[in-house]
């Protein structure tokens, strides 16, 4: 393979301060792909074969046949999964074009990457526009075409990059951004680890980043990129878009593509994909709660945060007053039958059948004193309000004293006594603990410790 030295767009003597690559744990997807891919993507995705032999243990087959152009096609939402639209996303995936892949000139394709699909533009030759904003920055497949002396490159070689809809972009097209020849040239028949990062721009500069590695050597970085305009602050990256697509003429050929250990996160994960983690989450490894969420697992208490994997339990995000009733009802094992329908707001909540519940025990009043006919079950919990509901499942009385300088003279003055005489808390301001926050929100993992602790 003929191996060469250009400047791609920003030279790799300046791709600046990279991040050390982790390993999967705080991966929003770690995906092997051993068991297939019906549970990987979501609803819609298609033209997915399994691949016996990947780069390590079973892999995915993207199959192109001769006179077509779509090879596969999937969405992973972040919505779906209970995650805001991030501004920022790290992905590695493991890719070979199998030896007899052809690309007949002056063709390209498209490989995964970013969708920010907010509207059906972005795709399709279809631009952002102020009426209908998106942007996407998949990964493209393509020859060499700018080698001297030979316009249409080598058979069996394969330059990638990216395939970018932002808004400097042709009015026509996405953007073609090839990497750097000698770094991104992948050959047939060779398994590559291919990572790509992306950080929105600050609405209405040209601030957004994208950046590529292949075998974990720098490849492309561009730091002056325009996705959102100023009043698109709005706009998020929607989901990773599992994309394999021939573009130009039809293929002449059956042509397939072989990918493996995909992975997507909010830090640089690298290509180490034999990290593993403890079950049965793969985000609490470390955390100063994995004992308590390990527990919460163990008692059937939480099955996750990612459902259907379910291999995330979210420790940092914060809990909700809905999310909360169903935690006491299994922890607590209350019946069912609830107290009819005390509130007017949980009735499109997947959680209204422990909502009652938790009225029925009287743990909950409700939110809205003194007409408690609503629950606010998309709110967050608060400290204080978590002590009121331990509390009153527990039966902690008050034994009177004033442990914290914060709660005087609030109304959840005396749960919050009666939970730190239980030992259920200790405070919010170590080592001193004299402070107790009332008004904080609760994560997940400081519910998994309150609970712990609570249940003994």
């Amino acid at each position: 393979m003929t191996r060469r030295i250009v400047l791609v767009l920003v030279t790799i003597a300046g791709l600046g301060i990279v991040p050390a690559a982790a390993d999967t744990t705080s991966a929003y997807v770690a995906e092997d792909f051993e068991n297939g891919t019906d549970a990987v993507f979501s609803t819609g995705a298609w033209g997915m074969a399994p691949l016996p032999n990947g780069h390590d243990g079973a892999g995915l087959r993207s199959i192109i046949p001769v006179g077509e152009h779509w090879g596969s096609s999937g969405h992973w939402y972040f919505a779906d999964h209970g995650l805001d639209d991030p501004d920022e996303l790290w992905w590695r995936y493991w890719v070979k074009f199998p030896t007899g892949f052809y690309i007949d000139p002056p063709n390209r394709g498209k490989l995964p990457g970013v969708g920010g699909l907010h509207t059906y533009n972005c795709l399709g030759n279809r631009p952002s526009t102020p009426e209908e904003p998106c942007f996407s920055a998949r990964m493209l497949f393509s020859r060499d075409y700018g080698q001297t002396g030979n316009p249409n490159g080598v058979d069996g070689e394969n330059l990638i990059g990216f395939y970018v809809y932002h808004l400097d972009s042709p009015p026509t097209r996405g953007d073609i951004w090839t990497w750097d020849p000698a770094v991104a040239t992948l050959d047939n028949g060779t398994w590559y680890c291919v990572e790509g990062h992306i950080a929105l721009n600050t609405p209405g500069l040209r601030n957004g980043t994208l950046q590529g590695w292949v075998d974990g050597n720098a490849a492309f970085a561009r730091f002056d990129v325009g996705f959102r305009r100023a009043s698109e602050d709005w706009m998020g990256i929607k989901s990773f878009w599992f994309d394999i697509y021939y573009g130009g003429e039809e293929s002449v050929v059956d042509n397939e593509i072989h990918f493996d250990s995909l992975a997507f996160g909010p830090e640089r994960i690298g290509c180490n994909d034999t990290a593993r983690f403890t079950p049965p989450f793969r985000d609490d490894d470390g955390s100063v709660f994995e004992t308590d969420i390990e527990w919460l697992a163990q008692a059937g208490i939480t099955q996750g945060c990612n459902p259907p994997s379910n291999d995330r339990f979210c420790p940092g995000q914060n809990v909700t007053r809905e999310q909360m009733a169903a935690f006491l009802v299994r922890a607590l094992d209350l019946p069912a039958d609830g107290a009819g329908d005390p509130f007017n707001d949980d009735n499109s909540s997947i959680f209204e059948d422990d909502i009652e519940a938790l009225a029925a025990a009287g743990i909950t009043l409700g939110c809205n004193p003194p007409a408690n006919d609503r629950f606010c079950p998309k709110n967050s919990v608060t400290r204080a309000q978590m002590a009121a509901f331990l509390s009153r499942a527990y039966g902690y009385t008050n034994p009177g004293g004033d442990r914290f300088g914060d709660d005087d003279g609030t109304t959840f003055e005396g749960v919050i006594q009666a939970l730190a005489a239980a030992g259920v808390t200790q405070g919010c301001n170590p080592p001193v603990n004299d402070r107790f926050c009332p008004d904080n929100p609760v994560t997940r993992g400081q519910m998994a410790a309150f609970l712990h602790r609570a249940a003994g």
